[in-house]
């Protein structure tokens, strides 16, 4: 079918991102054009459990339809029970449109059976379902390897004449979520007015982790300079353990609220803070989302695509896909070289997060203060 959507009567727009925490966080300027594009209609957004929270209070959605992926994975007549559900709640919507920003079969398939009269998706990068292409009426070519995850998700849009509107990140919390981290804050020795800067050196998988070393020496710099080092991390007591390991190395005064924040309250404690320092990880793009200079660590991870984002392009390219570099208040510390190409797995290092050095991250922690100073 084809053709531009704009001025179409669209009155009720249903948004597929069933991806991990970071990758819903980064949709977000899709919910912007369209409201902006079609202000009169409602919008679903179709997510996975545990992911929501990223989107919840966002003004440019008006429902959220969440896919229980533990009942999925109980199998049998529960995961029946559950896809039924799903769907059904999704056709509730009566959706005119349909945006599907993942790849996969099963997402072209739901959008298909959701009624919609028009339904935009991406060209297949892998083999699978033949024809599943057919099931969309607008198709996304594949984008550039080195194009930001947000552009790519607004390139969706753009296959049937949706301009972008405001390009940045949008994530909201409550009065209450703020009131209930500074509670935590205080409990943890962090008064109201004391400068402080969030640390966040773990990941589940750890091949996207800096060394243990490495974090304890940042935490200390930051103390040093003043800004009292609080260091957060995932709810996983693997990773709690690591994160307290960390700061008990560093030898250095810090708080930690490693595991104990919910998403809304380590937003508003990024919100809050001078800065960020941590890995590829959901919480680097809370920073960017909330506005707080960050620091992020790659390995073996594209930043081409995973930067914390702005709005602002970070110029990667296939003769420069990796290293060090700034756009905007944020800074990735990565080696040159293409990483992909290096080893990734859940249970060990990466050589490239291993040869970053502790100078090279306290040169730029430095170098985000200077651009944020007037935080």
């Amino acid at each position: 079918m084809g053709g531009s959507l704009r001025g179409r009567d669209v009155r009720s727009i249903v948004v597929f991102k069933q991806r991990h925490i970071g990758d819903v966080l980064l949709s977000t300027p899709v919910f912007r054009a369209l409201r902006v594009s079609f202000p009169g209609a409602s919008t679903a957004a179709v997510v996975n459990e545990g992911t929501e929270a990223m989107l919840s209070g966002n003004p440019d959605i008006d429902r959220i339809v969440v896919f229980r992926r533990s009942r999925r994975d109980a199998g049998g007549m529960v995961r029946g029970k559950e896809e039924l559900s799903f769907l059904r709640e999704i056709r509730a919507c009566r959706p005119d449109l349909a945006v599907q920003l993942t790849e996969g079969d099963r997402g072209a398939i739901l959008s298909f059976l959701s009624g919609a009269r028009f339904r935009l998706g991406v060209a297949p990068a892998r083999r699978g379902m033949f024809g599943k292409e057919r099931l969309f009426t607008h198709v996304c070519p594949q984008p550039d390897r080195y194009r930001h995850a947000v552009l790519r998700d607004l390139d969706v849009l753009a296959e049937a004449g949706i301009p972008p509107a405001d390009p940045s990140l949008r994530f909201f919390f409550s009065p209450g979520d703020r009131e209930s981290l500074e509670r935590k804050l205080q409990r943890a020795g962090v008064s109201g007015g004391m400068p402080y800067g969030i640390v966040h050196p773990t990941s589940r998988w750890k091949f996207k982790c800096w060394t243990d070393e490495g974090m304890a020496g940042i935490i200390a710099y930051l103390s040093r300079k003043g800004i009292v080092p609080v260091v957060t991390s995932g709810p996983d007591p693997a990773e709690v353990a690591q994160a307290n390991r960390i700061a008990a190395l560093s030898g250095a005064a810090c708080a930690s609220l490693a595991g104990s924040l919910t998403f809304k309250e380590l937003g508003a404690a990024i919100a809050s803070a001078r800065l960020f320092v941590g890995v590829d990880s959901a919480p680097m793009h809370l920073a960017a989302a909330v506005g707080t200079p960050a620091v992020a660590l790659f390995g073996p991870t594209g930043a081409y695509n995973w930067a914390p984002w702005e709005g602002i392009d970070w110029g990667y390219t296939a003769e420069r896909p990796a290293g060090t570099r700034q756009a905007g208040r944020h800074i990735v510390v990565q080696k040159e070289g293409d990483l992909l190409r290096r080893g990734k797995d859940e249970g060990r290092r990466n050589p490239g997060m291993e040869e970053i050095t502790l100078a090279e991250v306290a040169e730029a922690v430095d170098r985000v203060l200077l651009t944020g100073a007037g935080r």
